[in-house]
């Protein structure tokens, strides 16, 4: 009898472990890889949302009547980096958000997304000043021609690394984010759980019979 209940203390605090052990499986490591993964998609949309909105060119526009002066942001010369840059702002929750294939699909596309930005942006650098010119030139506004272009090439640098920081946080949560925890897992019960549960509830019953025997109650009554 004795036997019987001990049996099922031991299965029930073996259970108990298990479910403790399965709720703690996420390794520190893996939770500084997920944190990371969101700080470098906060810091690529942040910086790269920043950078293409400041004036990557000056220019001097002269007409018959006046000169006047106008900017070119790095919008105009790479409209993809404003959207990539609003893509990884809302990837920050989008990620915690979704599990196994869900992370792969998103970071798949955050990675391309980062890489296509990079490499646009890049393109510009050589010949910032001509990009500049050939957009001023070829505005539906009919702006005109340039006289004198000024460049500010640090902003489109700050493009390139922001993609390429989106592109690091998409590769990281594609290869590596199925294993992170997802938004409300720690308030999920295992399926192994219940059934312990379910199976650990005999043995007390039991337990609860042979006591009764052993006062001499009837557990039918």
């Amino acid at each position: 009898m004795d036997g019987v209940a001990q049996q099922g203390r031991r299965g029930a605090a073996g259970h108990r472990r298990r479910r403790d052990h399965a709720a703690g499986a996420v390794s520190p490591a893996a939770r500084r890889e997920y944190l990371g993964a969101l700080v470098l998609l906060a810091a690529g949309g942040v910086l790269g949302l920043v950078a293409a909105s400041r004036p990557w060119g000056r220019a001097e526009l002269s007409s018959s009547l006046s000169v006047t002066s106008t900017t070119v942001s790095g919008s105009d010369l790479v409209p993809l980096a404003p959207a990539v840059a609003l893509v990884a702002l809302a990837a920050v929750v989008a990620v915690p958000a979704v599990r196994r294939l869900g992370r792969r699909v998103v970071g798949a596309a955050l990675a391309l997304l980062g890489a296509a930005q990079a490499a646009l942006a890049a393109l510009t650098l050589p010949d910032l000043a001509g990009r500049v010119r050939d957009w001023l030139e070829s505005s539906p506004d009919g702006l005109g021609s340039a006289e004198e272009i000024t460049t500010s090439p640090a902003w489109a640098v700050a493009v390139v690394v922001a993609g390429l920081l989106v592109t690091a946080a998409g590769a990281l949560v594609a290869v590596r984010g199925p294993g992170w925890p997802a938004m409300g897992a720690r308030y999920e019960r295992p399926a192994g759980h219940a059934r312990a549960e379910g199976a650990a509830k005999p043995a007390e019953g039991n337990r609860a019979t042979w006591d009764a025997l052993d006062r001499g109650d009837d557990p039918t009554t």
